[in-house]
């Protein structure tokens, strides 16, 4: 199989230090002889390939994660991403319906911006929060905002792939059926918790089209399920120019994620019930 090792290069330089031995090894893992770490190892150079020239995207995204000792409510999220990291989540049901954070790596000192229906009886349509806010965080005990989005997930799960490959606690199963794109059960096994893998087991699935991961299941160390992830109606290098964008997110929050139409003429396609005022940092 061929390496795109520019492609892994660029990639790991951008999020985090890797030595030569790691890319040697993810290019061994391309030619490794058993047939599921093989394809697992094609799959992530093709997936990190790809994520170089992802701009932005947006996609309905499913997130269910495990609150006490069961998985919560299925949660669906509006979700719109911009590199290098500015993220808007729009949820659409369950308590948090209305539900609106944007976050920008960086800006308005870390904290996130927020609407929430009725927060302060509506006198207070936009605050900056904490990123413990408990809003976000309720139902969510692993939460953060940092560890959301797809390359956010290559990152972790390339580099524990390539640490347990490394400790030969690799194992990759690939299910069998009808399959479209890939599925890939990945195991690090013999590994424990905090000893730098995010989770023992995940199932994930790369899109044929995009070749990006679009769902994850994550196990702990009991392999019990932790979470599961989806990206659906994933569409990339929307642009800001994104008509639903523009008629889902509350006024205040599209400006601040587009701070150049602030300026914008009442003519805009708001929507009328949100309010008009621009936000300023709290």
């Amino acid at each position: 199989m061929k390496s795109s090792l520019s492609a892994l290069l660029l990639f790991f330089l951008f999020s985090t230090a890797s030595s030569a031995a790691e890319l040697s090894q993810f290019r061994d893992l391309d030619n490794d002889p058993n047939p599921g770490r093989a394809r697992l190892g094609a799959a992530l150079e093709k997936g990190l390939e790809a994520y170089e020239s992802v701009r932005d995207y947006k996609a309905m995204f499913q997130k269910q994660e495990r609150s006490g000792n069961i998985l919560g409510p299925k949660e669906s999220i509006f979700l719109k991403f911009e590199k290098p990291f500015k993220i808007f989540m729009g949820w659409t049901n369950t308590t948090k319906k209305g539900l609106q954070v944007l976050y920008e790596r960086g800006k308005h000192q870390g904290k996130l911006a927020v609407h929430k229906p009725g927060l302060l009886l509506g006198l207070a349509p936009l605050i900056f929060l904490d990123q413990n806010s408990p809003w976000v965080r309720e139902g969510s005990e692993s939460y953060n905002i940092e560890d959301a989005g797809i390359g956010s997930f290559l990152n972790d799960f390339s580099q524990a792939v390539l640490k347990a490959a490394k400790d030969n606690r690799l194992e990759v199963t690939v299910p069998e059926g009808p399959n479209v794109g890939e599925t890939m059960d990945v195991t690090f096994a013999r590994s424990k918790e905090n000893d730098g893998f995010f989770a023992y087991r995940v199932v994930v699935h790369f899109n044929e089209e995009t070749a990006l991961p679009d769902r994850m299941e994550l196990f702990d160390w009991q392999n019990q399920p932790m979470g599961v992830y989806a990206y659906e109606n994933l569409q990339l290098n929307v642009g800001n120019d994104d008509p639903e964008f523009k008629q889902f997110a509350m006024r205040k929050i599209y400006q601040l994620y587009l701070p150049a139409i602030q300026s914008a003429t009442s003519s805009n396609n708001f929507n009328g019930k949100n309010p008009r005022a621009t936000p300023t940092d709290g």
